[in-house]
């Protein structure tokens, strides 16, 4: 029983440190996807940032857990194991149902994006909605795109008059070099004629199935860690009662 309990004792040792290793990696992940897809908070709306805030969260709790864990199954303490197998399992709730979740938005994504930015196109360049303006160029500098489903989107808005477009639309960004670029026959080649929609969408779906991914995967394997505690606090109560 004794050497029985102390293998088990190493091991969940082991996991712990694998633990806290895979809670810095989830905090890491969330951080970056979090940090990536701010910028278009406008487009995305609340909702598809909430999943990563979870990971990120419950990243620093499983952290928490591995070193309390860790103290757990050193000093042999049957209520530590027991609290620690509750809270791992709570983990594995949350985790669970941020993955899902994750996976779940990323097929809400093309109808939300369509949605918001029509919206914002109308704010494009009116005071006060500065941070629209910025997230509009900002995006189609970097994802080479142009409008909602494309180029033509622009002649619907205040901002346009029927025939203009961003700078930031131009493939060669330079003041004034979206002047009448809707009417303009060289347009395919001076645009990014694309719209934002198709290429931004890509991108989100593709993080948010790593994600719902990397979460799950995770997540499952806590419950190595759960089989553990318990029959650690198990082989614990059986000394108790052999003595």
């Amino acid at each position: 029983m004794e050497t029985g309990m102390k293998f088990i004792k190493y091991l969940l040792f082991i996991f712990n440190l694998l633990f806290a290793v895979s809670g810095i990696t989830l905090i890491i992940t969330a951080g970056v996807i979090q940090g990536l897809y701010s910028t278009y908070l406008d487009f995305l709306g609340n909702e598809f940032l909430s999943a990563p805030m979870l990971f990120i969260i419950v990243g620093v709790v499983i952290f928490l857990v591995a070193f309390f864990g860790c103290c757990g199954a050193v000093r042999e303490n049957n209520c530590m194991m027991i609290t620690f197998s509750v809270f791992l399992g709570l983990i594995f709730i949350c985790e669970l149902a941020g993955g899902i979740a994750a996976y779940v938005l990323r097929n809400d994504v093309d109808a939300t994006l369509t949605e918001n930015m029509f919206k914002a196109q109308q704010q494009y360049n009116v005071t006060g909605h500065e941070g629209v303006t910025e997230t509009w160029n900002i995006m189609q500098n970097e994802v080479h795109c142009c409008g909602v489903q494309n180029y033509t989107d622009w002649a619907n808005t205040t901002f346009s008059h029927g025939v203009n477009v961003p700078d930031s639309c131009c493939k060669h960004d330079t003041i004034g070099c979206g002047l009448n670029m809707i009417l303009s026959p060289d347009a395919d080649e001076r645009l990014w004629t694309v719209g934002c929609v198709p290429e931004l969408a890509k991108q989100v779906k593709h993080k948010a199935g790593v994600f719902a991914g990397i979460g799950v995967g995770i997540a499952f394997i806590q419950l190595i860690g759960i089989v553990f505690a318990c029959l650690l606090a198990k082989a614990i109560r059986g000394s108790y009662h052999s003595v």
